[in-house]
C-alpha cells in the first residue's frame, strides 16, 4: 500500500476460480502506478484461459494518463497471453478517461464485478443456445 503526500491508495488481488481480480482503491497516478503494473502481471501469471483478469476500478478515485497507459499495456500483455483482460467501471471520474482516451474501444468497461467475471467462449453460448 502507497501512501503518496497522504491520498491513500491500495491494490490487492483475489482468485475468484479460475479468474483474477485486481482490486483498485484510491489514485492511480504516476506515483502507484507501478504497484497496478505488478498486480496485473501477477494476475496474467495466475489465471487460466479463458477465464480473465479483472482489474476493480470501482474504488478509484482519480485515474490519471499513467493509469490509463498502464491499462493499454496490461490489455496487451492480456491478448498475447490468451487471457482476456476486463475493467470494472461505473463512476463518471472514471468512465470519462477511458472515453477520451479512446481506450474504452479496446477495453469495455464492465458496470459490475459480475459481469467482468462472466466468462463468454463458444461452448458456454451453444450450451446456453441449447437450452
Amino acid at each position: 500500500m502507497t501512501e503518496p503526500f497522504g491520498h491513500p491508495f491500495r491494490v490487492d488481488r483475489q482468485v475468484h476460480g479460475y479468474a483474477v481480480v485486481v482490486r483498485v482503491a484510491g489514485e492511480v497516478d504516476a506515483m502507484t502506478v507501478r504497484e497496478l503494473r505488478h498486480e496485473i502481471a501477477v494476475g496474467l501469471a495466475l489465471a487460466t484461459p479463458p477465464s480473465p483478469v479483472v482489474v476493480d476500478l470501482s474504488a478509484v478515485d482519480f485515474l490519471a494518463a499513467a493509469g490509463l497507459n498502464e491499462l493499454h499495456r496490461g490489455h496487451q500483455a492480456a491478448r498475447a497471453a490468451g487471457v482476456p483482460l476486463r475493467v470494472v467501471a461505473h463512476h463518471r471520474h472514471v468512465l470519462r478517461p477511458f472515453e477520451i482516451s479512446g481506450l474504452d474501444q479496446e477495453i469495455t468497461p464492465c458496470a459490475t464485478l459480475a459481469e467482468a467475471l462472466a466468462t463468454h467462449t463458444r461452448k458456454n453460448l451453444r450450451r446456453f443456445a441449447a437450452l
